[in-house]
């Protein structure tokens, strides 16, 4: 089987290769590699680890943000005013459009940091060769982990942005077909999380350091990992009727690994050539003038003006001025502004904003600087994932015991009231909750995928992504695609909803 040291993937074509009549240097098999290279497989598991960390919270993740009303603006970088426009525009599925760096960055990462796992577990679990770092430690069962963690983490993340994919948990695999649905992408993905859990409890002495100038504790890491298992299986449903016909047995699994998560805000420090959070480096980012340059949509101020005369648009003439609210922490997370910074009138006056954000803001104006604060997991998503389970589980007294309780942010940093025990009081507190507290914090696509599964989505939004136009030309598939105004309510191949619904948190314009 003939594989490059470093696979790049003409990514889900997976063609085999034989042994030619000469030896090709550019190549090897992975018997011979991990002969050449003693530290090959320890290099393959950081590089997918590091790949999976980076694209969870990839600066990809704006455009569902913009998707979600969590952000606006009117910039053509990235075709970001197309995914913020209104009404929803289709999406533009070719390769040339510089929209679609957002889908070919998740499949691209996400497929290459699951290939670069399986071959590592196949040096461990096929070939039973001993995984050395550079040191020439034997860091086998640590590298075994870490693949089957980023296995998972990455398969699971396609099935909840993707309609389709393919599974690869095997080297070797060949073929030109994507015949898995995006719930059997997320059912295999937790099943590779479950595994890299159980054989992390088994291992006392894990040392997870895959990341530059990290190290992740043992017991942090079953948490992080109990907490993205939570967070992806939660995702699963493309609107509310799914959500809610996926049943007990569904949420009683999302509440248990809830349960199992995080127990306080999981942050990472800047190292240098380390992690960041591109995405909230992205959201925080502000103009000379202080306004944001990918600024909080009116949507944030909308759900907390306690007046109620914010609009859903932003008015043709004027000035809003700053809202008034009880919640206490919207002025500690964002700032307000007369200045519409870059935004253009031309390109739709109703995407205006007057809003940045503070919260997670740095100095420099960037997150990628060492000794910034990078959030990764925060303590108050476990809080709403626990919430809503018992929400969907018709436990509306338990979801309000765990918004109410004395900990929980918005009690005791927003000291705002109780929530009320009924179904259209806990759905309304959740969405803000996600949208004050979590905002871009929650990764690449949470609070999207929040308003997907509670039809909160403004009418003609996609609720997925296609397969990129370039993986399905390679396999002689027809290119598709979903959203726009003229599609509401469109069902996708396993008869999901594709594209939202005309009933979001506001109607289409």
């Amino acid at each position: 089987m003939k594989k490059s040291i470093y696979i790049i993937l003409a990514l889900a074509i997976f063609t085999s290769c034989k042994k030619t009549d000469f030896d090709d240097p550019s190549s090897f098999t992975n018997d011979e590699a991990n002969e050449l290279i003693r530290d090959l497989g320890y290099k393959l598991v950081t590089s997918s680890v590091q790949t999976t960390f980076n694209t969870t919270t990839s600066s990809a993740g704006t455009h569902f943000s913009l998707l979600a009303d969590q952000t606006t603006n009117t910039n053509g970088n990235s075709s970001w005013w197309d995914f913020a426009n209104e009404p929803r525009l289709r999406l533009n599925n070719n390769a040339s459009y510089r929209g679609a760096t957002t889908w070919n960055t998740f499949y691209n990462n996400f497929y290459q940091a699951n290939l670069d796992a399986t071959i590592a577990l196949d040096i461990i679990e096929g070939q039973k060769k001993t995984i050395l770092d550079n040191l020439g430690n034997d860091r086998t069962k640590d590298c075994q982990v870490a693949a089957y963690f980023a296995k998972g983490v990455s398969q699971g993340y396609l099935g909840v942005i993707f309609d389709k994919g393919i599974i690869v948990d095997q080297a070797n695999l060949t073929t030109r077909d994507f015949p898995h649905s995006y719930k059997e992408l997320i059912a295999n993905g937790l099943k590779l999380i479950d595994k890299s859990i159980e054989l992390a409890e088994a291992h006392t002495t894990l040392k997870f350091d895959f990341l530059t100038g990290i190290t992740i504790s043992r017991a942090t890491f079953i948490q992080i990992a109990n907490s993205l298992a939570a967070r992806i299986l939660s995702s699963q449903a493309r609107d509310k009727a799914e959500a809610a016909a996926l049943g007990a047995d569904h949420w009683n699994k999302v509440l248990a690994y809830a349960s199992k998560g995080v127990v306080a805000d999981y942050t990472i420090t800047t190292v240098t050539g380390g992690y960041y959070n591109q995405l909230v480096s992205n959201l925080v980012q502000r103009n000379t003038d202080g306004s944001g340059w990918l600024a909080p949509d009116l949507k944030v101020a909308y759900l907390a003006d306690k007046t109620g005369t914010t609009p859903a648009f932003y008015p043709l003439t004027g000035i809003l001025p700053a809202i008034t609210t009880d919640d206490k922490r919207f002025y500690q997370y964002f700032g307000y502004t007369p200045s519409f910074g870059i935004m253009l009138e031309s390109r739709g006056r109703g995407l205006f904003t007057n809003y940045y954000r503070i919260r997670w803001y740095h100095t420099r104006n960037t997150l990628n600087d060492p000794g910034a604060v990078n959030p990764y997991f925060l303590f108050e998503e476990i809080r709403l994932l626990k919430a809503e389970s018992k929400f969907w589980l018709q436990d509306y007294q338990g979801a309000a015991d765990e918004l109410n309780a004395p900990s929980a942010s918005r009690i005791v940093k927003g000291t705002l009231p109780a929530v009320v025990p009924t179904e259209a009081a806990l759905r309304k507190a959740l969405h803000y909750e996600y949208a004050i507290e979590i905002d871009g914090a929650g990764g690449a696509f949470v609070p999207f995928t929040f308003m997907r599964r509670n039809n909160l989505l403004i009418g003609g939004t996609p609720t997925e992504y296609p397969l990129p136009q370039l993986q399905l030309e390679l396999a002689k598939k027809q290119v598709y695609t979903f959203g726009g105004k003229g599609f509401f309510g469109e069902k996708g191949s396993f008869g999901e909803v594709a594209t939202a619904a005309n009933e979001g948190w506001k109607q289409s314009e």
